[in-house]
């Protein structure tokens, strides 16, 4: 099976290294605002399954194409042989100093590769772009373009109908946004260029798919499973006094922030995002928003008067009516065992909800352990955290190099959810957890995620 091999070509700073990123799934493959990032030609593979089945060569861009294109056409040649006066172009002695980055987009074309071309929509078509198209043609190479609307495509027309006079096929492509269905797009088109790369284009479009839907199911146990753990998550008291307590309670918040932390790398790392950074979408100076932070959950969970109703419902197995007029400091008044404040087995909430600086942690004791947290806002903000990371990673084209921005809160799911949600945790924390309700919360977790996959298509 012949693997299908294209030199990803055109002028400076058009978005090449960005469609090398994407498409082969590479976050390693330099990407700079600068001119003259990429200074030689090097090749990425995109593998499924340990197997290769698309390469891509990302070249420095074309620097002085009518010049070369001057050489070119300075000798009478036919059409047959316009690629055979491409190679004199590259054997020429001293065109590798005069011409450095030409010599080494061209390199690896003359070699066999086929071409795909960059240009931006929103510049119109100058006298180089068609210098450079018209080298291009003369390689005989198979050939496809890429129109990358890099601002307000205003010039998306007039390229079209220049670059159907060059290339087999056009296609507009945005490295920073393409969700997988059009890259399966593109990557249908390159097979198209040769006979002979038609068997592993298809393979790779099947072996996406098939790939994404097992994403989809392990990311969901992974998911589910890992906010089984933190929702459960306990540290030993290994002083029985009060410094003793406060030392395990230390160490709980250090290892529910960890354990966050090293889901959310093992997310990114499995779907090839080893450089990226997380900021938040909303404006606030709160210092480190880590999951532990406390004064930072009413923006992922529910605000007091939301969380009293819902936490309310979740406790109120005996068809207790929860007065949504209680908040401040009545909100320990007129709830009973099995309410939004129940006996030893309910929620242990506190009187100042999260959003002060007070230092609190709603952590409660039992017997000789500092855990789990018991405040009712803990579970939605663990997996509505959870949540933003993996559904904002699920589709991330990996040219995007920008921070992940944290959205997504407790208030974006109904208030069955809501309570369904609570509810869960309080099966796990009273040791009532059943593999249908696992089996439950997994399938909740995917069809999640499934939202995000409807989104992107």
């Amino acid at each position: 099976m012949t693997i299908p091999h294209l030199c990803v070509v055109g002028h400076p700073n058009k978005g090449k290294s960005s469609i090398v990123s994407t498409l082969t799934e590479n976050d390693s493959v330099r990407i700079g605002a600068e001119s003259g990032t990429t200074t030689s030609a090097d090749t990425f593979e995109f593998l499924l399954d340990q197997r290769v089945l698309l390469k891509l060569t990302d070249t420095p861009g074309f620097q002085r194409a009518r010049q070369v294109l001057s050489w070119l056409q300075s000798a009478e040649v036919s059409s047959a042989n316009r690629p055979e006066r491409v190679k004199q172009f590259l054997r020429e002695p001293g065109h590798a100093q005069k011409f450095p980055d030409e010599v080494a987009l061209l390199t690896p074309i003359m070699a066999g590769a086929g071409i795909l071309y960059v240009v931006d929509g929103a510049q119109a078509v100058s006298p180089a772009d068609e210098a450079e198209m018209e080298i291009l043609r003369w390689t005989g190479q198979p050939r496809m373009a890429v129109i990358n609307p890099m601002g307000e495509p205003r010039a998306l027309d007039e390229w079209q109908r220049t670059l159907t006079q060059f290339f087999q096929w056009v296609r507009v492509f945005n490295p920073l946004t393409a969700s997988v269905p059009e890259r399966l797009t593109l990557f249908r088109a390159m097979g198209e260029l040769l006979p002979e790369w038609s068997k592993s284009i298809s393979e790779l479009c099947t072996g996406l798919a098939e790939r994404d839907q097992q994403r989809l199911q392990d990311v969901g146990f992974n998911l589910a499973n890992y906010w089984c753990e933190q929702i459960n998550r306990r540290e030993p008291v290994t002083l029985l006094d009060k410094s003793g307590l406060s030392q395990a309670e230390e160490r709980l918040r250090r290892a529910l922030d960890e354990q966050e932390k090293q889901f959310f790398k093992h997310i990114s790392s499995a779907w090839g995002h080893n450089h990226f950074v997380f900021e938040n979408d909303a404006q606030w100076d709160l210092g480190s928003d880590t999951l532990m932070n406390t004064e930072t959950w009413y923006l992922w969970g529910l605000k007091q008067r939301e969380l009293l109703l819902v936490s309310g419902a979740a406790g109120a197995a005996t068809g207790l009516i929860v007065d949504a007029g209680l908040g401040g400091s009545s909100f320990l008044l007129g709830a009973l065992s099995g309410g939004v404040i129940g006996s030893v087995g309910g929620w242990l909430a506190a009187r100042q909800l999260p959003g002060k600086r007070l230092g609190w942690l709603p952590l409660a004791q039992q017997k000789e352990f500092a855990g789990p947290v018991q405040h009712p806002n803990f579970p939605l903000v663990v997996m509505a955290r959870a949540l933003t990371v993996t559904r904002q990673l699920w589709h991330r084209p990996h040219a995007e190099r920008g921070a992940l921005t944290l959205r997504t809160s407790a208030t974006d799911w109904s208030r069955q959810e809501q309570v369904q949600l609570l509810q869960w945790a309080k099966f796990l924390q009273q040791d009532q957890w059943k593999a249908k309700q696992q089996d439950a919360l997994v399938k909740w977790v995917m069809g999640e995620l499934q939202k995000v996959v409807g989104e992107r298509e």
